[in-house]
């Protein structure tokens, strides 16, 4: 890898995606882990994103970071830390262009799942989602975010139909979703150097790739003030199922 005008440029847009994701939209982030793997090599791509996608994290927490619901975040961290450890199991051992074509299945099956039920409850009036849900639907995604953070930084979408499913408010979802990321990005460093994905050479690139993120989170914290709850979810919603299809077909 090398750190030339067109890693600069197309890395920064990359960036300016991720930073949308940390501030706005958590599932467009896929879309930046996509645009980065277009100018550097899929897997090292990874560890030139995670220090670079902490410094988004830290943006974001300057945000949200007293709306975090800790109850969600404590309670979905097991399920994640088993994603993460199977990801990190897998991860040199598997082609990562079928690794998001099956994180994309999950997606399009679990957006499909999420907006089938939404589809219920608002006809038959049912009671809305809390924050205890404990189902295997909402372990299963706890367990698909880690995996797929680890293996493509692309937990976003996964986060974001876990926490639709629990009906939280605007600013609980971004705070919870900072808080998370924030706490898995922080873990997967040790197994990103041990795997050798973040070097002095890789760290070069994401240094000069850092004000791509900070302007996109800025950016997002400006689009999402305007938004109202019901357009927030349906943003939210739309952009993982895309995410899905994305990462299935590409």
């Amino acid at each position: 890898m090398e750190l030339t005008a067109t890693v600069v440029v197309v890395g920064t847009i990359a960036m300016f995606v991720y930073g949308l994701s940390k501030t706005a939209v958590p599932a467009v982030g896929s879309f930046g882990a996509a645009l980065l793997t277009l100018v550097l090599p899929a897997l090292p791509s990874t560890g030139v994103a995670l220090p670079v996608l902490l410094v988004g994290d830290v943006v974001a927490l300057s945000f949200y970071a007293r709306s975090v619901n800790l109850r969600v975040l404590l309670r979905m961290l097991p399920a994640v830390a088993v994603g993460l450890v199977a990801g990190y199991a897998v991860i040199d051992h598997v082609d990562r262009g079928a690794a998001a074509r099956i994180i994309g299945a999950m997606l399009v099956i679990s957006g499909a799942g999420e907006i089938w039920r939404r589809r219920r409850v608002a006809a038959h009036g049912g009671p809305p989602p809390v924050s205890g849900d404990r189902s295997a639907a909402s372990l299963a995604l706890g367990a698909g975010a880690g995996f797929s953070t680890m293996v493509a930084n692309a937990g976003g979408p996964m986060m974001t139909l876990y926490l639709l499913r629990l009906g939280v408010t605007k600013n609980t979802f971004l705070g919870t979703v900072a808080w998370f990321f924030f706490a898995v990005n922080l873990l997967k460093v040790p197994f990103s150097a041990q795997l050798g994905l973040i070097t002095p050479q890789s760290l070069v690139i994401s240094a000069a790739l850092v004000p791509g993120i900070v302007v996109g989170a800025l950016v997002g914290r400006r689009l999402v003030l305007g938004m109202s709850r019901a357009v927030f979810e349906n943003v939210a919603l739309v952009a993982t199922a895309a995410a899905g299809v994305w990462l299935l077909v590409a």
